[in-house]
């Protein structure tokens, strides 16, 4: 009895910690980031030193299995300071002339064109809430919380995007305030997910993280860890080192 009674509380012990660092999930799927020293410009460019300092995650992963040819993979990076998250999409496409930007006005059904998502879970638990974030190839955005149960969210977000002929580019910069988290997250672990709907063919949805069938799937979101370290970047913005940690699903 006496063992059958520490087997109980030993395991009510592991569940308590489990719930306090959040759900586990794939370690497949974690990205650690740094402290930004210098903010990026958000001007759909990737000549920053922030985004040099350390290395993307790649990935190309069909929602329901497989993956898209490599002319179509995503890059992604993020990093964060006292008061934002920046996020940099990088999408290979070499039929860039036919990008789908067909809406013209926010919140008018993003997801439909060419474009990239976002989606953000701060308690790391699997489930509502969870902030989501489109912003199409023409930079027109698109937010929501809860898969769209509310769509009155409005965060101040600053973006840009800037079309190559091989790949399309897209900035973003996310107040910490809008996620209504009130000082930096060092060391905290959060549910994300990079996305992206390719509309150059068949119409696609891929993403970082596989979710199957529908991206609105939090317990099977990667992980973002916000790290100690801090992206080596001089007070001119250039490169002065590399710091970071990923791992690469590709």
């Amino acid at each position: 009895m006496f063992r059958v009674i520490m087997s109980m509380i030993a395991a009510l012990v592991f569940m308590s910690l489990l719930a306090s660092v959040g759900i586990a999930k794939d370690p497949e799927f974690e990205y650690t980031i740094p402290q930004a020293t210098v903010a990026p410009r958000i001007d759909g460019k990737l000549d920053d030193g922030l985004w040099k300092a350390f290395e993307p995650v790649e990935w190309g992963n069909i929602n329901e299995g497989g993956e898209v040819d490599e002319d179509q993979f995503s890059r992604s990076w993020a990093a964060y300071d006292d008061k934002f998250i920046y996020v940099a999409f990088e999408n290979l496409e070499p039929d860039t002339g036919n990008l789908l930007t067909a809406v013209k006005a926010h919140d008018g059904g993003v997801w439909e064109d060419d474009e990239n998502e976002l989606f953000i879970e701060p308690a790391n638990a699997g489930t509502q809430p969870y902030f989501h974030i489109m912003i199409n190839a023409n930079n027109v955005t698109e937010d929501s919380e809860s898969g769209g149960a509310d769509a009155g969210w409005e965060p101040d977000l600053e973006s840009a995007t800037q079309v190559y002929n091989d790949n399309w580019v897209l900035e973003l910069k996310i107040p910490f305030d809008d996620l209504d988290i009130d000082e930096a997250p060092v060391g905290e672990m959060w549910g994300w997910n990079f996305n992206r709907h390719i509309m150059t063919g068949a119409g696609i949805w891929t993403g970082w993280s596989l979710t199957g069938a529908s991206f609105h799937t939090p317990d099977k979101f990667g992980v973002l860890i916000f790290g100690l370290d801090k992206a080596a970047v001089d007070p001119s913005g250039k490169l002065a080192g590399t710091w970071g940690n990923i791992k690469d699903t590709r």
